[in-house]
């Protein structure tokens, strides 16, 4: 029995997107036959599935996300040096690893972003924080037998910023939980909207994200005043004043009933390799807005099951207003992504991994 070691700051469910990926990744492994263990701060997972992995923990005091990361980087580098496996699977760019899987932002692409988006300065990619960050990026990615990007777009930025890399690079799409999220959610809309206090003729666009900023909600913030008023905007993940129109819902725990009442899921991102709010919101039957710098974008049929827009706040306001005039089928929207099972996502990945 071949052993796998997973490697990532956090591993589990409940705990974040990528980290989520990685516990399914662990799941499936086992299911696979494969002998798993992970390296990690921290893990989150059923008791059963814990009795079946080795866990190598890892303590970190100290101040700093740039001094943690550092401290992670070396504490894991000492573990690897004492244990057995066959393989190194890391989610996290982590150098040395045999699988490196690009399920966070490319540091270079997403600075620059930053750069041209959230400030009047121009970055100084001289600043140490961004030397470190940069310099573990490239090393991961030049060191790694081979690269997994999640959608077409995380391929051609590797092929922008580190076009070296590229021949070693393949892309295996994420998958849904579609016991989870299925366009039958959306028979308990109406029921929905009144048990949460709306009314039949509110249109409810619904935008969920941790990181506000780079997902884009002052953009959407910014242009609810030139939508109609029976447009309201739920926010899920963040925290803040609600108004008539605006209502905050902070962290929540059943992403899928807002789905269900949602009449359209808007996420003006700056980036994301593949956004889970975008597929899983078509996967409950749900329209979306999302940007060119989604890669999950690469689903979207336009007027079918949703927009990609610009981030020109004329262009955004134009396809929510385009959007309100389509009646959208839920299930059509849904069998847009009915390929984007786990299973055939670990069956990528461990294709790719057996010919290392």
């Amino acid at each position: 029995m071949k052993k796998i070691i997973l490697i990532r700051p956090k591993i589990g469910f409940g705990l974040g997107g990528a980290e989520t990926m990685g516990a399914i990744l662990t799941t499936k492994f086992l299911d696979y036959g494969y002998e798993v263990g992970i390296i990690a701060t921290k893990i989150n997972f059923p008791q059963d599935i814990l009795d079946k992995i080795s866990f190598y923990p890892i303590k970190i005091k100290g101040r700093g996300s740039i001094f943690k990361y550092w401290l992670f980087l070396k504490q894991a580098m000492r573990i690897l040096k004492i244990i057995d496996y066959d393989y190194l699977v890391s989610p996290f760019r982590f150098p040395g690893s045999d699988l490196l899987i690009l399920c966070d932002p490319l540091q270079r692409f997403w600075i620059e972003q930053k750069s041209e988006n959230f400030v009047v300065k121009k970055v100084n990619f001289l600043r140490p924080r961004y030397r470190f960050l940069l310099n573990v990026e490239k090393e991961s990615i030049e060191s790694a037998k081979k690269i997994i990007a999640l959608f077409r777009m995380g391929k051609e930025l590797i092929s922008q910023y580190y076009p070296q890399t590229y021949s070693k690079t393949f892309i295996c799409n994420l998958g849904l939980d579609f016991n989870r999220f299925n366009p039958e959610l959306k028979q308990n809309k109406a029921n929905l909207k009144t048990e949460f206090g709306f009314s039949h003729e509110d249109y409810l666009i619904l935008f969920t994200g941790y990181n506000p900023r780079r997902k884009g909600l002052p953009l959407l913030l910014g242009l609810m005043n030139e939508l109609p008023e029976n447009v309201k905007l739920l926010i899920a993940g963040v925290n803040g004043k609600s108004t008539n129109r605006i209502i905050y819902l902070g962290k929540i725990g059943k992403i899928e009933k807002y789905y269900a009442v949602s009449d359209l899921v808007v996420l003006p991102t700056y980036y994301d390799p593949g956004a889970m709010v975008t597929l899983e919101a078509l996967a409950s039957g749900s329209p979306v807005i999302t940007s060119i710098f989604d890669g999950s974008k690469e689903f979207i049929k336009e007027g079918i099951n949703g927009f990609v827009t610009n981030l020109e706040k004329g262009d955004l306001r134009n396809k929510i207003l385009q959007a309100m005039n389509i009646s959208f089928d839920p299930y059509i929207c849904s069998q847009t992504i009915q390929q984007l099972t786990w299973d055939n996502y670990v069956r990528c990945v461990i294709n790719i991994l057996s010919g290392i």
